[in-house]
């Protein structure tokens, strides 16, 4: 009854607990029903047994000699219960060992972190190495080495941290993300175009992945990988629709400088209506159109193509550019 009591009272009654419940005292009254009956029966019906070993004679009842083997039963039972403790006790202390150390290593690991949000260097530095110790997952312990190495201005430690994270699949992408912080804190944006481009392969649907990369092709002056990787982020929704159209134009005004400089005036043309269609009071591409239509000799519809931009958005520019057709008139 005690037994039935905790299983059932002692806990939250849910439907579940309470076919449990009725499933447990089902059997427990069934084994004892059939001990009580067996008991009954053995006492109406003692018997008699005589065994004749050795020379010895043993007269007992069927009673006494049943309960002489349940007593053995259970004694052979509990022997074989304890040589499997005993067998088992080297393995269960080697799990409990390594839990302990798996404990603290999270305890460290935590302290570490604590530390580093803390700004306090040499304390995250002793608990990292105190997690590297314990821990075996060094996609935690080396992010948190690497931290505690920037807090102490040891840049190259972090470095070689980061780049021993590259070796291993479920840590790359961090070990690139402290990589191109790095590159970027060194002001140097080539290094980290690498970097990020390596990030992209492996997560091309994150976010500062894509804004990064974009940002870092417009630095360096990519701008043909700028327009592909735009149309990309589009389809992601990676950038803000608000600055959307401007670095559309923005990109297409810029190649439409460089197909201008080398000579290919159609097609600078063609870029600057592009920028001015996605942003039509964007001043420098007005005026690119203008000097890609001058450059094809069509001077009129230059001149016509600023006093529209000039309409839309009065500019100095847009009137030195006008000014320009003038020759004096």
């Amino acid at each position: 009854c005690m037994f039935l009591y905790s299983q059932f009272w002692c806990q939250p009654i849910t439907k579940k607990r309470e076919k449990i419940f009725m499933l447990r005292a089902f059997k427990i009254i069934f084994f004892l029903a059939v001990i009580s009956f067996l008991s009954l029966w053995l006492a109406e019906n003692p018997g008699q047994v005589r065994v004749i070993w050795q020379g010895y004679l043993v007269e007992t009842s069927a009673a006494v000699l049943s309960c002489v083997i349940a007593g053995i039963a259970a004694f052979s039972a509990f022997i074989y219960r304890f040589w499997n403790f005993i067998r088992g006790m080297p393995t269960e202390v080697y799990r409990l060992h390594k839990e302990s150390r798996r404990r603290r290593g999270y305890l460290a690991l935590s302290r570490g972190l604590v530390a580093v949000a803390a700004g306090d260097p040499g304390e995250a530095r002793q608990q990292a190495n105190r997690a590297d110790e314990l821990l075996e997952e060094p996609s935690l312990t080396k992010l948190l080495l690497a931290q505690s190495a920037q807090l102490t201005g040891d840049e190259n430690a972090a470095e070689n941290f980061f780049n021993e994270m590259l070796e291993n699949t479920d840590t790359k992408f961090l070990g690139l993300r402290g990589l191109l912080n790095q590159a970027l804190k060194k002001n140097k944006p080539k290094e980290a175009l690498f970097f990020v481009r390596q990030a992209y392969k492996l997560k091309p649907e994150s976010d500062w992945v894509v804004i990064t990369l974009f940002d870092l092709t417009t630095r360096i002056g990519l701008w043909k990988e700028a327009s592909d990787l735009l149309a990309k982020a589009v389809k992601s929704k990676a950038l803000r629709r608000i600055s959307l159209k401007h670095s559309k134009a923005v990109i297409h005004h810029q190649l439409s400088l460089e197909a201008l400089a080398s000579g290919e005036n159609a097609l600078a043309l063609k870029q600057a209506k592009i920028a001015c269609r996605e942003e039509p009071e964007f001043v420098p591409g007005q005026i690119q159109v203008a000097k890609s239509l001058i450059s094809l000799g069509k001077k009129d519809k230059a001149a016509h193509t600023l006093e529209s931009a000039w309409a839309l958005a009065p500019h100095p520019d847009i009137a030195t550019a006008y000014l320009s057709l003038s020759s004096g008139d």
